[in-house]
């Protein structure tokens, strides 16, 4: 606990609220085990004292392997259910999916869909003890990625066991650093989207699989976190999931072009002769994405590694491309699609609320600037990860 209050995030509660952190109390446990692994001790005062439950423990590993997924995103959701509906104070529940939960529509409304798979057969193949994974695997379909066919047998899970516990599910998009609060342009890993955007910016990633129209939905982490707490605040009793998709591409639009523009004025900016200057490529062929990518990214690398070992130096360069081809793979069909996520559950939401709630707890997409979000990302992407990378 002392290691996750160091991080920069905390640094204006330490100086304004310190004596808040004395609020959080730790426990031990694991969502993969009945009762989350919990002593008996600790699982008493959760069910006395607990009234709002945020579920936010997922496993975010778009390669992770079908059976580990599925035990930790749906079973682990079930488990965490099961101790909620024992909860004796319990006023509102708030399961995080993700708005990529069904990738196979164009469109998509706040509602909880059809799952992609029988969720009883599901249950069931995961409690027998030698799995059948070639039958599983079957069910694994109009899915890009494991993670995404998790969380959406999740939601239906919640969807069919809730009970009467008010239920909230928050769909965010593609998590990206903080516009304003509590520190501007705050993140704390330089994986996924992070990792392509902040290469792109120093001229390392020039290839992109996709149409430079596509839309990528982006969302401010805490636009975020003011929505599940508005949320859980607003959560009212009901036989219905009521379901908030936390997404900016219904009403302000971001297409990979205007990310690249953004990443030029930025380094116009910062200096008009850095060679590093991003220029990137879009293609939707698979093929000739390895060929640019080899000839623009690999081979350069390889020889700017080759220069620094005749220098007595390190080499970094293709450990980077490594990282990246790693990320092309994951992304790509991220990037090389589009859709459209209704938010107008969640803009009537904020509309609900009094103006100073509205300025303190602000997550309506529609305020979302996009040439003053790009200014404070990358400011925050330099300032928390690349030179804190440097330092070690």
């Amino acid at each position: 606990m002392d290691k996750i209050i160091e991080s920069p995030v905390f640094s204006r509660l330490k100086a304004d609220r310190p004596q808040d952190l004395k609020k959080i109390i730790p426990v031990v446990g694991d969502i993969h085990k009945s009762e989350l692994g919990l002593s008996i001790e600790d699982q008493k005062r959760l069910i006395d004292e607990v009234s709002v439950v945020f579920h936010v423990a997922a496993s975010v590993d778009f390669d992770e392997e079908l059976i580990s997924s599925l035990k930790t995103n749906l079973i682990g959701t079930a488990n965490t259910l099961n101790l909620i509906h024992r909860m004796k104070n319990i006023k509102s529940f708030v399961h995080v999916s993700t708005a990529y939960c069904n990738t196979h529509l164009d469109v998509l409304e706040e509602k909880v869909y059809l799952p992609p798979a029988p969720l009883d057969d599901i249950l069931k193949y995961l409690e027998e003890p030698k799995l059948n994974r070639t039958r599983i695997s079957k069910l694994y379909r109009d899915r890009p990625n494991t993670y995404t066919f998790a969380k959406a047998l999740a939601e239906h899970y919640v969807l069919r066991n809730h009970g009467s516990i008010p239920t909230v599910i928050v769909r965010p998009s593609i998590v990206v650093s903080s516009f304003k609060e509590p520190i501007p342009g705050w993140s704390d890993t330089i994986q996924g989207s992070t990792a392509l955007v902040a290469t792109s910016w120093k001229g390392l990633n020039r290839v992109v699989l996709g149409k430079q129209n596509n839309v990528v939905d982006f969302i401010p982490v805490d636009y975020v976190s003011n929505l599940l707490v508005v949320a859980a605040a607003k959560c009212h009793s009901s036989r219905d999931v009521i379901v908030h998709n936390c997404c900016t591409s219904s009403t302000q639009p971001l297409t990979l072009k205007m990310i690249v523009k953004f990443l030029h004025n930025k380094e116009a900016d910062k200096s008009p002769y850095n060679i590093t200057y991003p220029r990137v490529i879009f293609t939707e062929n698979k093929q000739l994405l390895s060929i640019l990518l080899l000839l623009l990214q690999t081979g350069p690398a390889y020889a700017a590694d080759l220069l620094r070992r005749i220098r007595g130096k390190k080499p970094m360069y293709m450990k980077v491309q490594s990282q990246l081809r790693a990320a092309h793979n994951t992304l790509g069909y991220f990037t090389s699609n589009s859709w459209t996520f209704k938010s107008d559950s969640t803009q009537r939401l904020h509309n609900s609320l009094q103006p100073s709630d509205k300025n303190e707890f602000n997550f309506n997409p529609s305020d979302v600037k996009w040439d003053e979000f790009f200014d404070i990302y990358l400011n925050g992407i330099e300032q928390f990860l690349l030179k804190s990378r440097n330092r070690k």
